[in-house]
């Protein structure tokens, strides 16, 4: 449990912090257009020939003080995962991992802007209980049920690093240059806490914005997917290195179709085309548009990436036969109960009145389903993924996830909102940041915004990043 602190400032020149109104409530915190396509070669996977063990079922472990590899470097400008539909020709390879050091964790300290909501947690927090849960690597037949009891993970140790800015001076400049946006919000948790949440803008209903309201986040929401299939084969109903099981999700594609796996979904491998435009034509959802694209065989870069949106709008449909719950369902229960974060909905039922506008409408959305209709606030999503099992990240691999120099994650773009969210520093640190505009092109350019801003304030560097794929 800890105090949040919530300040918001009018529009006055000179005027100071101090003179803000502060309120202390007690809280508990427990895809864009590209031109060409982009293919990257990646070692394929074969599941019958993979001897890598699962991790043990260590659920204290759930973020480790290691470095993951992950994607390392996206390109300049457009990139790979700035769209909710295409790639970015730029795409350059280049891995690189930040280890750790030493030292407590700080609180950053925000300062004043226009509207805005700061929320600055405690380090006082009690862990939750952790329940034991097991992983099962491999699954050949599952039933469809209903989501298991929601487990609650369990904060993580203290970061090993200490702040090289306690203030974040960068990262709170870094907010200043989103908030040009008619709303933005970003937020950094530190060992699984929010240390700082800042927001601006207002929701549907006339109230300022906060850190948790929910904002439209495009292809972020390709991550959270992940994470719901990474969690579900934890509990031994998904096999994450089987094949798709396309007969339970309701669907009856090519025989050329039945040995792609759900790995080769979740890195984009699997040989479904691009498919831009149509994604956000048409009427109906993921399930109505997919089929058409399982008609002919894989195309012929199965085994390389090339990003397209029918991969996870298969594991969305994948994930709901799994939980027998509609995706948002499932997300709440496996990505964000076990966090203590709530409110995640989508797009495909309409805009809510503690959301942040969407200024281009959601209904041009509804095809993409796990894909890209997510609506989750950055609080939310930087406490999920500031809390992760070993499982998670033994399913959270490139060139499903992007890396750079400084950690890995995902950027999500489409007319109306620009999204990204990173993990830095061996898990320790997760910053989320999304805005509902177009003040900048792409989540890519999000991205470059806020992570060296961070990476300034841990000291570890600051330098643009370099993503791939």
């Amino acid at each position: 449990m800890g105090w949040r602190l919530t300040m918001r400032c009018p529009d006055a020149p000179g005027l100071s912090v101090g003179t803000c109104l502060v309120t202390a409530v007690l809280s508990v915190t427990a895809c864009g257009t590209a031109t060409d396509d982009v293919a990257v070669p990646v070692a394929a996977r074969d599941p019958s020939t993979d001897t890598r063990p699962a991790p043990a079922p260590d659920v204290s472990a759930s973020a480790p003080g290691s470095d993951v590899s992950a994607p390392s470097e996206e390109p300049s400008s457009r990139r790979p995962g700035d769209t909710a539909a295409e790639p970015d020709p730029d795409a350059t390879s280049v891995t690189t991992t930040v280890a750790a050091s030493t030292a407590p964790s700080t609180t950053g300290r925000p300062t004043a802007s226009t509207t805005t909501s700061t929320t600055i947690t405690s380090t006082t927090t009690v862990p939750p209980v952790a329940s034991t849960t097991t992983i099962a690597a491999t699954v050949t037949t599952v039933p469809t049920t209903t989501v298991a009891a929601t487990i609650t993970l369990p904060l993580p140790p203290p970061p090993d690093r200490v702040l090289s800015d306690p203030f974040l001076h960068a990262s709170n400049a870094a907010f200043d240059r989103l908030a040009r946006a008619p709303g933005a919000s970003m937020t950094i948790t530190r060992g699984g806490q929010i240390v700082f949440s800042r927001a601006s803008g207002q929701t549907i209903d006339g109230q300022p914005a906060t850190g948790d309201s929910p904002m439209v986040v495009a292809s972020v929401s390709k991550l959270v997917v992940a994470l719901a299939v990474a969690r579900l084969h934890e509990q031994g109903r998904i096999d994450a290195y089987g094949p798709v099981p396309w007969g339970d999700i309701g669907l009856s594609p090519n025989p050329a179709w039945n040995d792609v796996t759900v790995r080769e979904l979740l890195d984009h491998t699997s040989g479904l085309p691009t498919a831009r435009s149509s994604w956000f034509t048409g009427e109906g959802g993921c399930r109505d548009h997919v089929p058409s694209l399982l008609t002919p065989p894989p195309q012929g870069h199965r085994g390389t990436w090339v990003y397209s949106n029918g991969n996870y709008c298969l594991l969305g449909l994948l994930v709901e036969q799994r939980t027998g719950l509609p995706l948002d369902q499932a997300l709440q229960q496996l990505v964000f109960d076990p966090v203590g974060a709530g409110g995640v909905h989508l797009t495909s039922g309409g805009l809510q009145l503690g959301d942040v506008p969407h200024s281009e409408g959601v209904e041009r959305l509804s095809r993409l389903g796990g894909a890209g209709t997510v609506v989750v606030s950055t609080d939310d999503t930087a406490l999920a993924f500031g809390r992760l099992t070993p499982t998670d990240l033994w399913v959270l691999q490139p060139p499903g996830v992007f890396t750079d120099q400084y950690g890995w994650g995902h950027t999500g773009t489409v007319d109306g909102a620009k999204s990204c969210i990173w993990v830095l520093d061996g898990g320790d640190t997760v910053v989320s940041a999304t805005i509902a505009g177009n003040t900048v092109s792409t989540g890519g350019d999000v991205c470059d915004i806020i992570v060296p801003a961070i990476a300034t304030d841990l000291g570890i560097g600051s330098a643009r990043p370099g993503r791939t794929p």
